[in-house]
């Protein structure tokens, strides 16, 4: 079964990504954000799905990275661990984002579109 992947052009409230989650693992969902672009997909099994989704349409390997919303019950959390993450090239060789400014682009990026 081929899950749901949403590429936003405009904010989106909180309650529809959790349904959007839903499909998948309910407490939380993954997603790939191209911080050049300033876009966000959401959703799929994997965060690979999030990512082919966005270069797809435009986006580049280089500028697109994986992170996870989990919910709480204040609202949601950020990670940044996925294995779409690792790119020796750009001197991230973890699953984690190490670079802080990139994770920093990633968090505004994603925050912004979240209401």
């Amino acid at each position: 079964m081929r899950m749901t992947i949403l590429i936003p052009d405009s904010p989106i409230r909180l309650a529809d990504i959790k349904r959007l989650a839903e499909e998948t693992y309910g407490f939380m969902i993954k997603g790939a954000v191209d911080i050049v672009a300033n876009r966000v997909a959401i959703g799929g099994d994997y965060h690979i799905e999030s990512s082919e989704a966005l270069t797809r349409s435009g986006s580049t390997h280089a500028d697109v990275w994986g992170f996870n919303i989990v919910f709480t019950d204040t609202g949601y959390t950020l990670e940044y661990d996925s294995l779409i993450n690792i790119k020796p090239v750009l001197q991230n060789r973890s699953r984690l984002v190490e670079d802080d400014t990139v994770r920093a682009a990633m968090q505004d990026i994603i925050t912004g579109l979240i209401v």
